[in-house]
């Protein structure tokens, strides 16, 4: 007999109150459109997901732009909350639109 394997998700149940984002579109073809795509070290099999979007957005035309944030786990190569958001901030100059966080 096989066994039994149980799954825990790292992401919280979502408040009920919360509201949703709904859809958001860019209302232009892809073709050119810069995709930013934000990659957290905190969720390592999340980088399937991104190597696929990532093919698939260039299949269109558009050309994605990976943004790799720190290893916030990991102290000795932590960068200060400043520099993070200069790097975040400049990154955000360069896209279009952007794709962030665990719950896309």
């Amino acid at each position: 007999m096989g066994a039994t394997w149980t799954i825990l998700s790292p992401v919280a149940p979502r408040p009920v109150e919360a509201a949703s984002g709904g859809d958001l579109r860019v209302n232009r073809p892809l073709a050119g459109l810069r995709v930013g795509l934000e990659v957290d070290y905190a969720w390592i099999s999340y980088l399937t997901v991104i190597d696929e979007w990532e093919q698939l957005l260039t299949a269109d035309g558009a050309v994605p732009a990976t943004f790799w944030i720190e290893r916030s786990r990991d102290d000795t190569s932590r960068r200060s909350e400043a520099e993070l958001r200069s790097d975040i901030e400049e990154w955000s100059r360069l896209i279009d639109c952007g794709v962030v966080g665990l719950g896309n």
